[in-house]
């Protein structure tokens, strides 16, 4: 490739891809470079929830992160009709709703909290008994009276992330998007903090600007550019159950675990968040108590097949904050990443903020806190 690309993405995930596409859409040629299959790490694995975020109208006594998370809220609904508009692929967006429960008094402390950051950003939750606990979900007829607090929260959302994936994909193509999957970066040239070209093991990659969105590998592409980034990967499992249509309607969330149902039965159990390094695979231990988890909610679950169970690596920074903006002393140098359990949430919103930096226009964001200065310098010491 020349350098007729005025930007190079590396990294095609869900980040990656959208970027390209909110680039794209703006004039800008872009090329997307990915050391694998495009899409297939974290943004695959993911169980494509969407939790609520706040209105417009409450943003200005919102976080910046909690900001991003109301705009991309916004943004889904609309990117899933503009995609399916251009592509003709469905991602499965729907409005499902979702049930957070707590079943033990420090779960119920801390959903109490959450419950008050809902309350203050005007995202609409309401608080149910054992009995509407029931009416919402009949499959929680057993399991009901364990939960001390239990909150409906409505605007909560999901998509499929396979097909989001696949949507992503064809629309950048459709905008000439360069997508060349298979291709790792191996150093860089650079001049006076300036990046010159990406090299990989068939020669140099050129462009005006680079952004780095590679998931939890991005850390592995900063130090080439002499830049010690505070980020690991946390391994999450998922089991996925053959289940009858209609058993759930909305997504259940018990502390950090989760049941997803989908509309056609099957019912998504998820996850770990195991400190492992980069090792990516499901363990028994893992699936037997995942299995354990959506019995004690559903108790029919224990005698569901198991389809399959896949597990990703999601890219966790030592604040628990993104990174969004410009690489320290690399005058055109960008990064994307570290999201956590949020990637897919988050990049819609972060497709636009960063397709702001990145055609010199400002940010409806502040994304001063996101920046990779000033952040903890190692990963040793990551309270995740």
């Amino acid at each position: 490739m020349s350098a007729a690309s005025d930007v190079l993405i590396v990294g095609g995930g869900v980040i990656g891809l959208s970027l390209a596409w909110e680039l794209s859409q703006a004039g800008a040629k872009v090329s997307v470079v990915d050391r694998g299959p495009l899409g297939r790490e974290a943004s695959w694995a993911g169980a494509g929830m969407i939790p609520a975020g706040p209105g417009p109208e409450h943003w200005s006594d919102c976080t910046p992160r909690q900001q991003l998370a109301g705009m991309s809220q916004q943004l889904h609904l609309d990117w899933h009709r503009r995609l399916f508009e251009a592509t003709g692929i469905n991602n499965g967006y729907r409005a499902s709703g979702a049930l957070y429960l707590a079943d033990s008094k420090a779960a119920a402390t801390a959903l109490q909290a959450e419950v008050e950051q809902w309350l203050r950003t005007g995202i609409e939750c309401h608080r149910l008994d054992t009995g509407q606990v029931v009416d919402v979900e009949p499959a929680l007829a057993k399991t009901a009276d364990r939960f001390s607090e239990s909150y409906l929260v409505p605007q909560e959302a999901q998509l499929r992330n396979p097909r989001h994936v696949q949507a992503l994909i064809a629309a950048c193509q459709q905008q000439a998007v360069d997508l060349q999957p298979g291709v790792a970066i191996h150093d860089f040239e650079l001049t006076n903090g300036r990046i010159n070209a990406a090299v990989t093991s068939s020669g140099s990659i050129q462009a005006g600007q680079f952004c780095l969105t590679a998931g939890c590998w991005t850390g592995q592409l900063a130090s080439r550019l002499g830049i010690d980034l505070p980020l690991k990967p946390i391994r999450g499992q998922i089991v996925l159950l053959n289940g009858p249509a209609g058993l759930l309607r909305r997504h259940v969330n018990v502390g950090k675990r989760y049941l997803v149902p989908r509309v056609e039965g099957r019912l998504l159990v998820g996850s770990t968040m195991e400190d492992v390094g980069f090792l990516k695979q499901n363990t028994g231990v893992a699936t037997a108590d995942l299995l354990g988890f959506a019995a004690t909610l559903v108790p029919s679950a224990s005698r569901m097949a198991i389809e399959t169970s896949w597990s990703g690596l999601r890219p966790a920074s030592v604040d628990g904050l993104p990174f969004l903006g410009q690489l320290p002393k690399i005058s055109n140098g960008w990064i994307a990443t570290g999201h956590f359990r949020a990637g897919l949430q988050l990049s819609t919103a972060t497709a636009v903020v960063m397709r702001s930096l990145l055609l010199k226009e400002t940010p409806t964001v502040d994304l001063a806190m996101f920046g990779c200065e000033g952040r903890e310098l190692h990963c040793e010491s990551a309270r995740i």
